[in-house]
């Protein structure tokens, strides 16, 4: 058995998933070498994709069949995810290995719902099949226990720990307000911008930063049309010392959401110790109440807005408490060593030393 790896399958695109898989890389989960991360998904062009699959599943069959595998770890979101993790699925029952299904889908329930029906047996012989499913929210512990007997386990998502105050207390400035995530629709972004139009109004000193992926072309054709171009900026994707730069500026975090699963932007968030304005939709409203910001029913942009000139106006001391409490949640529920405990105990109850 000490031979024997602990196989992690998920995408190795930029985004949540590859940030939770890093986070218990970063946070030294696996030990002793006997962990192996295998991209079955990449970003880019239809080529590249389809050879990352198909070289995910020769490495995977070749290490079943040589007897090399203490378990499977999948990272499983919905549609295409879905079907490449069910092939590893049924590969790795076929070799009596046992599976852990780590659901991270923020629309895996609409995708189920809206699936023919022999998708949706798919969908639960799946969750069937496996050993146990990992979900991030209590919510999803309700939805997916409807569909399959298999155990059921909430475990949150965590962030390392990058916080400095002292940096924090001579950067931050109570009138930034950060965005992070995919640009598109879903993630509501411009509903965040057409929000911000009647923000300035009201506080002409808010400041707006916008980093992520996606739709980042129309975003900022978005901000020139909203006449935001001098109070809104977007850098795109953002990582290293120019991200730690924003995460310390910035004293209100915003992430209007249509579905959402635990979204790793606001748990950063949170550790960086800032108020949170979110929607009321997945595991949102266990990391996000009136104690540390506020939540808001998805698309409704006036009330996004009343809520935005709400905080903004508040004092350094009002604001500075919500952000306080934001760092305490993150402390005693979503830090590193909160999560690990809670997934070192399922692998061991799966037979299996992390």
């Amino acid at each position: 058995m000490s031979a024997k790896q602990v196989l992690i399958l998920g995408t190795a695109a930029r985004g949540g998933i590859r940030s939770v898989i890093e986070a218990y890389e970063t946070a030294g989960f696996y030990t002793g070498g006997r962990a192996r991360f295998i991209a079955s998904h990449v970003e880019g062009g239809l080529l590249r994709r389809l050879v990352t699959a198909a070289r995910a599943y020769l490495t995977v069959a070749a290490l079943l069949l040589t007897s090399r595998v203490a378990l499977l770890h999948l990272h499983m979101s919905m549609r295409g995810s879905f079907w490449r993790k069910a092939i590893f699925l049924l590969m790795a029952r076929m070799a009596r290995v046992p599976v852990l299904i780590h659901l991270h889908g923020s629309e895996f329930a609409v995708f189920y719902g809206a699936s023919a029906r022999w998708t949706q047996r798919a969908i639960r012989g799946a969750f069937d099949r496996a050993s146990a499913v990992v979900v991030l929210s209590e919510s999803w512990r309700q939805f997916v226990g409807g569909l399959t007997q298999t155990r059921v386990e909430v475990i949150g998502n965590f962030v390392p720990d990058r916080y400095d105050s002292a940096r924090a207390a001579g950067a931050r400035d109570p009138h930034a307000v950060l965005f992070l995530g995919q640009f598109g629709a879903r993630k509501g972004i411009y509903d965040l911008l057409a929000a911000f139009v009647e923000v300035r109004r009201h506080v002409p000193q808010a400041r707006l930063f916008c980093g992520g992926n996606g739709e980042v072309d129309r975003v900022r054709v978005a901000v020139d049309e909203t006449g935001l171009s001098e109070a809104v900026q977007v850098p795109g994707w953002v990582s290293g010392e120019e991200k730690l730069d924003l995460m310390h500026r910035c004293g209100v975090f915003v992430l209007p959401s249509y579905n959402e699963g635990l979204p790793m932007a606001i748990i950063e968030a949170m550790s960086f110790s800032m108020a949170v304005v979110s929607t009321t939709v997945g595991g949102i409203p266990e990391l996000v109440c009136d104690d540390n910001g506020a939540l808001v029913t998805p698309g409704d942009r006036a009330r996004l807005a009343d809520v935005l000139v709400g905080l903004l106006e508040r004092t350094d001391d009002e604001l500075g408490a919500l952000g306080a409490a934001s760092r305490r949640r993150y402390e005693t529920g979503f830090s590193p060593e909160a999560g690990m405990s809670q997934m070192r105990s399922l692998y061991r109850s799966l037979g299996v030393e992390p």
